[in-house]
Order: structure tokens, then sequence, then C-alpha cells
């Protein structure tokens, strides 16, 4: 627990560094980008429904599919926001390897086209797992558990494994996370738990990265020669 929170310390303590400061303006824009093609598909398909006679259905009708979108959007924002930063996850990793890690082996920053499928395939993965998880969603007091737990895993293995293969091989990353996997656990459902709060979670996506690199280093330090560096 101390290693989170001293993880997270030092990640919100290097919020003001420029190549942040970068990524935010970048990964904001990609977001904001995305959710505006969401809002002009969602107005176009509440346009596309078929009306009714009665005034009053029609109005509930337009307003019950806007707040799904508004729902829609709270839940997707940890997937949307993980896309983004994942095409610049290297530029807030070299930051804090640089500042913090300054006699470490750098890392090796992930292509661009490998970064964007492994950012979209954990988009889909998250999507799809919130799709499922929908029905229990609608139980109150179970949905907030089960959205916190659900994504908290999802974010933690993902930021995790993206940062880890900046240095070491796919197999001996997901070694060291099931080896530390209640830390990355609880860490993502941290990140998680920022992506819902507003405006926090605009940063949330660098402070998650930031936090990840830490608890790698840690844990990799800890691990040994026990791993392969690439």
């Amino acid at each position: 627990m101390f290693r989170l929170f001293s993880a997270f310390s030092r990640a919100i303590a290097q919020i003001s560094d420029p190549a942040f400061r970068s990524v935010l303006l970048k990964s904001l824009g990609l977001t904001l980008l995305v959710l505006i093609l969401l809002a002009v598909g969602s107005a176009w398909g509440i346009a596309a429904l078929p009306e009714f006679e009665t005034g009053w259905l029609n109005w509930i009708v337009e307003a019950v599919s806007a707040l799904g979108f508004v729902i829609a959007t709270i839940f997707l924002f940890p997937a949307i926001a993980s896309l983004a930063i994942s095409l610049f996850l290297d530029d807030i990793a070299e930051a804090v390897e640089r500042k913090h890690y300054p006699s470490a082996p750098p890392g090796k920053p992930l292509d661009f086209g490998p970064a964007l499928i492994l950012g979209l395939k954990f988009t889909g993965l998250v999507i799809l797992a919130n799709i499922l998880a929908l029905p229990l969603y609608l139980l109150p007091g179970i949905n907030i558990i089960l959205f916190y737990v659900l994504n908290g895993y999802l974010i933690g293995r993902e930021y995790f494994e993206l940062v880890g293969w900046r240095h070491m091989a796919a197999e001996d990353v997901r070694h060291l996370r099931k080896a530390n996997q209640t830390s990355v656990f609880l860490t993502g459902m941290a990140i998680a738990f920022l992506l819902t709060v507003p405006l926090v979670n605009l940063l949330a996506p660098i402070i998650a990265t930031a936090t990840m690199v830490h608890l790698f280093m840690t844990m990799r330090e800890r691990a040994g020669t026990a791993v392969r560096p690439l």
C-alpha cells in the first residue's frame, strides 16, 4: 500500500512537467474529437427514431436516449481516455524515467502503429466488458462496485503492461504483473475512480501512466534477475 501512495504522490508532484502538459493538450484534443463524433452519431440516431403520434411520448423517448448517451459517455470515458493516452504514453514514461530513474536503462519507445493497435484492442475490450455488465449496472449499489472492480482490473493490467513493454518481453511483463497483482489491481481501481471525477479525469490518464512507471520500476528492481530485459 505504501508503494501505491508513494507512486501516486510522485506522479502528482510531476504534473507541471512540460512533457505532461504537452501530452495533456494532445490527449484532450483527441478525446474531445472522439466525444464529438459520438455526440454527432447519437444525435443522428435519435433523429432517426420513429415518431409517435403522442407528443409527450416522443419527448420521453428523446429524453431517455439523451440520458443514455450521457451515461454511456461516463462509462466509456476510461476507454476513450486510455486510447488517447496510449498514443503518447512514451512521452510521459520518458519524462518520469529521466527525472526519477536517470541511472536505469532507458525504455524502448513503442512504435506508433503497435501503440495504436494496442490502444484500440484495449478500448474494444473495455467497451465490450462494460456492455456485457450493463444489466448489472442497473442495480443500485452493485453498479458502482462492479464499475470500479471491472475497470480497475482492466485499466491496471493495461497500463502496467504498456509501461512494462518498454523495458521487458511481454511474457516477463505478465509474470511480473501477476506476481504483484494486488498492487496493480488497487492502482487500477484508484485510476478508475479518478476517471469518474469531473475535471480530475482530464489529468487521470497522465497520472495513471506516471504512477505505473513508478510501480513498474520498483517491482522490476525487486524482481532482480528474475526477468529478462529487452
